[in-house]
């Protein structure tokens, strides 16, 4: 079986590197915008739709108005409108949202594609990884150090693309997306785990093992609201202005890395112990309406947990199972099946099953009976 993976890495740019890198930036956004603009204005008069190819056609006549363009990768500016027909193709299937106009302030990023070619039979690449000189190969940008991955001395697999990217600390990076091969190995699960996602807890093993939320944000809020009130004194677009506003870019990226490396850690170790794992469907949608939890369910990230367990487990060639919805896991004592609505009260965190008199533990007790629900499901998927 075939599986694209990434692999992100921090470049270490030279000035005129990285002012390439943000001319390309400048120079996809535009092409974007224009024939964004270029669409709406067709569909109007004609009711007709320019495609993608089309818009490759045309792009020679913007380089005579624009010649600029020419000093950018060019495979960046096509990689650029075919994401603008892919946002057209998911706002009329997916129902997505219409496509918007980019702006400089928005995330920055170009992708380009892997070409090889063969010429007096020697090959040509236009992206190439050096992971034991810790360098990569980028269109234009030629040579660039790299820093991420320390451990691997090489990555098996084919090279499908490159996105190279400017965070707001004005960091940049590069996810390098390789197409590899993955054995099909058939596993005969010996392990079925539960798990509960929360905001006290961050997740709640049906084994009893609960991994504490570091609620990351509280941890920082102090600094935030002093580097905010500094911000909002500074003269707009001055200097001083700049400098605070690039501390308190560098703090939110330093809250999101350490989010994401816990939530990392987690999802590794419940995958390599489990081989099937069940957890429930959220709708954090609905649930951040509520603004008296709002802040602590998104510092949790829970919809993350659940999109790194989805591909951890197919790479790992293992199962997952989530729940219905409105399964109430909280409410049923996962020893004799009693419906218990006074759990509905969610100060309520232990209480004793006036059935069968067992000691509860809210998060445990859901847990597993999540865990219950996912051997339903896995023997009906078993049996059909």
């Amino acid at each position: 079986m075939k599986i694209n993976k990434a692999y992100k890495f921090r470049l270490y740019l030279s000035n005129e590197q990285k002012i390439l890198i943000n001319k390309t930036f400048g120079c996809t956004r535009l092409v974007y915008n224009y024939y964004l603009n270029k669409k709406q204005e067709l569909y109007k008069k004609e009711k007709k739709n320019l495609s993608s190819y089309d818009c490759i056609k045309d792009l020679k006549n913007l380089y005579v108005e624009y010649p600029f363009l020419k000093e950018v990768d060019s495979m960046s500016l096509r990689c650029t409108l075919f994401d603008l027909d892919n946002s057209y193709q998911k706002f009329f299937k997916e129902k997505l949202g219409y496509p918007k106009y980019k702006s400089k302030y928005d995330r920055n990023s170009y992708r380009t594609n892997f070409v090889t070619n063969v010429y007096k039979n020697k090959t040509y690449e236009n992206i190439k990884l050096d992971l034991i000189n810790k360098t990569i190969t980028l269109p234009k940008l030629k040579e660039v150090k790299i820093r991420g991955y320390r451990n691997l001395k090489n990555i098996q697999g084919r090279i499908i693309n490159s996105t190279i990217s400017r965070e707001k600390d004005n960091k940049y990076y590069v996810s390098v997306v390789f197409e590899q091969e993955l054995e099909e190995n058939k596993i005969i699960p010996t392990k079925i785990i539960g798990l509960d996602l929360g905001v006290k807890d961050l997740v709640i093993t049906s084994d009893g093992k609960k991994y504490d939320n570091n609620k990351t944000i509280k941890k920082y809020e102090k600094r935030i609201k002093k580097i905010q009130r500094k911000l909002s004194k500074k003269i707009k677009a001055s200097n001083n202005y700049y400098k605070a506003k690039q501390k308190l870019a560098r703090l939110y990226s330093k809250i999101k890395n350490t989010r994401k490396y816990t939530i990392h850690k987690i999802t590794k170790e419940i995958i390599d112990n489990n081989d099937v794992i069940v957890t429930e469907t959220l709708k954090i949608s609905n649930m951040i309406k509520n603004h008296h939890i709002a802040k602590s369910i998104q510092d949790a990230s829970l919809s993350e947990i659940i999109r790194q367990l989805t591909y951890k487990v197919k790479w790992k060639m293992k199962s997952i199972y989530q729940v219905d919805t409105f399964y109430p896991s909280s409410q049923i004592c996962s020893h004799c099946d009693y419906k218990n609505e006074i759990t509905k009260d969610l100060s309520i965190r232990e209480y004793v099953c006036p059935k069968c008199h067992t000691q509860l533990d809210r998060d445990i007790n859901a847990s597993e009976n999540i865990m219950f629900e996912g051997i339903k499901l896995y023997m009906k998927e078993l049996l059909s």
